[in-house]
């Protein structure tokens, strides 16, 4: 059990805290099958985004849904400025220090799913790998409005994002931040947001996750990548248009398959029984659900 999280959080009982170098990992496991799952949440989230699915998921898989670095209860002492490359090195450590040999199914949340895509490339390659609204456009609305404005070196010092995250839960800017996305979360899912940023190693995190990204970069290496793909798009993401991703994913992932529904960039937390219909389907699992896909 790792300290320092909420009695009340999504999945707190399959918390454990994991060290690799400068990292102390807050990862949560559940399951007890030789095939393992790992799950990659987005910009400015954690692994609570997961909720039932961890634990549906869980009957089926060994699943493990980390809090990336500098996300959530994940305490960096180290270099805070992580690139993807570096991640997915990180990554790497983390299953290694699992004694875990292989991820035969990666699920990747927005920009969870472009550091899946850059693992796989540096890694054995995953039979699966599901992205759910993934982050394969550069810079998008969100990030000028929001992220980039901070992202200079007085707002990211220390001293700047303590007094930030002190003064963010008090205002509407997370709440505004969800409606961004077009997503129906209830009061109970928004505050577990709050929480997150009131901590100023994690809003420091959030704010640096995708400044690291080379996108463009990752995209002209996807061509190597033999796992299986599923790319699920909903009509109403605020955050990453529809129209555009798919046009990418036509451009870089031939293979792909691509499911488009209704719904915003975290319709996972909005809707997770249909969340994880999609999912089981993705992995061919009986019982998914047959939907229309491009």
């Amino acid at each position: 059990m790792i300290t320092g999280i909420p009695e009340n959080w999504p999945n707190r009982s399959f918390s454990r805290n994991i060290q690799t170098g400068d990292l102390s990992w807050h990862v949560q496991i559940a399951g007890n099958s030789p095939v393992h799952v790992l799950l990659l949440h987005g910009t400015g989230s954690s692994a609570h985004t997961w909720g039932n699915l961890f634990t549906e998921l869980a009957k089926n898989y060994t699943v493990i849904a980390p809090d990336l670095p500098g996300h959530g209860f994940t305490k960096n002492h180290g270099k805070k400025d992580l690139n993807l490359d570096a991640l997915a090195d990180k990554l790497s450590e983390l299953r290694e220090a699992l004694k875990i040999e292989y991820f035969d199914h990666i699920i990747g949340h927005s920009a969870g799913a472009t550091l899946a895509l850059s693992y796989t490339l540096k890694n054995k390659q995953a039979k699966t790998i599901v992205g759910l609204n993934p982050s394969l456009i550069s810079l998008p609305s969100f990030y000028h409005k929001f992220v980039a404005p901070f992202l200079n070196p007085i707002v990211t010092s220390s001293f700047f994002t303590a007094v930030l995250s002190d003064l963010l839960p008090h205002t509407k800017m997370i709440d505004s931040l969800i409606d961004s996305t077009n997503t129906k979360l209830d009061a109970e899912k928004r505050e577990r947001y709050k929480t997150l940023f009131k901590n100023a190693h994690h809003l420091n995190g959030s704010m640096s996750f995708m400044a690291g990204t080379d996108i463009p970069g990752l995209l002209e290496q996807c061509s190597q990548i033999k796992s299986e793909l599923t790319f699920i798009l909903t009509e109403d993401d605020g955050w990453i248009p529809a129209p555009a991703l798919r046009q990418v994913i036509q451009e870089s992932f031939n293979q792909a398959k691509m499911i488009e529904i209704k719904g915003g960039h975290m319709f996972h937390e909005g809707n997770e029984k249909l969340a994880l219909e999609l999912i089981k389907e993705a992995l061919h699992e009986q019982g998914g659900s047959h939907v229309h896909s491009s």
